[in-house]
């Protein structure tokens, strides 16, 4: 009996909710526009998924999550449920990750450690869709996801190798790098908190090249992927 009561009451209370949020949206414009801006931090993490030396597979590394920073300007097309979103940012991410060079042989006895460490700044455009969970002025909670374009010339890119000596290893950075994004924002009045985790897609980085001159030179390729969760704080007009 109590079971049955309390499930009556739970369906009672769902539907009321849900009428609450149709009358709350069926009140707000059918369609509007916002523009905003935001700053934040962000936690970048390496995911090394392609290392060779010489044809030999290296299978052993770790990463060091480190923190950068970025702004955007936002503009967003909602409906009452719906939005999708864009715009343009500027981001800072520094990163660095060790590896064991002679991991690829089960008897070797000792490690030969290399690190990487890199540094790049990238023009984000985001192009996200979202749906608003809560949409009661003045709050708002929204989901959204979409694929984010990274553009990142050259003279943006530092890297820093140690351990190949005597060897100079240097390398170029992809210069269009896509991401797949997944966020959450909680909005009061005109500002609003966003958490994202971002996935690049494919590999951040071209081809090693040694520039000491040294011959032979070891072939390398350490290919690798990002993954960034950030916070923000933002305005939205």
């Amino acid at each position: 009996m109590r079971l049955r009561a309390l499930t009556t009451f739970t369906a009672l209370l769902l539907a009321t909710s849900a009428h609450a949020q149709i009358w709350s949206r069926s009140s707000l414009p059918a369609f509007s526009t916002n523009w905003g801006a935001k700053i934040g931090f962000s936690a970048t993490a390496t995911y090394v998924y392609d290392a060779f030396i010489d044809g030999h597979k290296l299978t052993e590394y770790r990463q060091d999550t480190q923190v950068g920073n970025f702004a955007a300007f936002l503009l967003r097309f909602n409906s009452r449920t719906i939005f999708l979103q864009s715009g343009l940012g500027l981001s800072y991410n520094t990163s660095c990750f060790y590896m064991d060079m002679n991991s690829w042989d089960p008897e070797a006895e000792t490690k030969h450690n290399l690190s990487c460490s890199f540094e790049y700044k990238s023009f984000t455009v985001p192009f996200q869709i979202g749906y608003h969970i809560v949409n009661q002025p003045p709050y708002c909670m929204s989901a959204h996801t979409g694929p984010r374009l990274r553009y990142t010339p050259d003279k943006f890119y530092s890297v820093q190798y140690s351990g190949l000596e005597p060897y100079i290893f240097t390398e170029t950075p992809t210069e269009f790098i896509f991401d797949w994004t997944a966020g959450l924002s909680v909005k009061i009045g005109r500002t609003f908190l966003d958490f994202e985790y971002e996935a690049t897609i494919n590999t951040i980085t071209g081809p090693m090249t040694d520039t000491s001159g040294a011959d032979p030179a070891p072939e390398y390729k350490l290919n690798r992927r990002l993954g960034i969760m950030s916070f923000s704080y933002g305005i939205m007009f």
